[in-house]
């Protein structure tokens, strides 16, 4: 997971609002292939309670699969982010060489 950037707030600052997420059927209409996957694996959890025998253990592995998927998506989105971060260059000085 990329780290956090920390800062000082000033006291009328306010965090900003969680993002609600996705619908299966938002997700599919106008989603991200990862925000698919995440509602899927919602939508597997509450539908797992009402299965039993063979396809309640097919939707643990279903949801277990979603996981590590989700899981692999977001580790590489971290990467890409923590790579395009570009640190400032300082002011050339001539007189240092």
């Amino acid at each position: 997971m990329a780290k956090a950037n920390l800062r000082a707030v000033s006291k009328d600052e306010k965090p900003p609002e969680p993002v609600k997420p996705k619908t299966l059927t938002e997700a599919v209409e106008c989603g991200t292939y990862l925000e698919i996957l995440e509602a899927q694996r919602r939508q597997m959890v509450l539908d797992v309670k009402d299965e039993r025998g063979p396809a309640r253990a097919a939707l643990h592995r279903q949801i277990a699969l979603h996981s590590k998927e989700i899981a692999a998506l977001q580790a590489e989105a971290d990467q890409e982010a923590a790579e395009s971060v570009h640190a400032e260059d300082e002011a050339f000085d001539a007189s240092a060489i």
